[in-house]
């Protein structure tokens, strides 16, 4: 059998931490076909994030752009 997958609340939408972060400035910009285009990219500052509390709204952010571009 496969991995478990984990359900993720998405429940960063509209908090002004996320709505200033640089990394959603630069991806709330562009339509799902330029991300696609690009996933490789998003993958990249996704790597560059710390893994802490602190970035978990971006983290999810970036993540859900990655797994919605999956989907296309």
């Amino acid at each position: 059998m496969g991995g478990m997958m984990h359900d993720i609340s998405i429940n960063y939408l509209g908090e002004p931490e996320i709505l200033t972060h640089p990394l959603y400035l630069k991806w709330s910009q562009l339509t799902f076909n330029d991300i696609v285009g690009t996933v490789n990219n998003v993958k990249t500052d996704l790597k560059g994030v710390e893994a802490n509390m602190d970035n978990l709204k971006i983290i999810a952010y970036l993540s859900t752009l990655i797994r919605i571009s999956g989907l296309m």
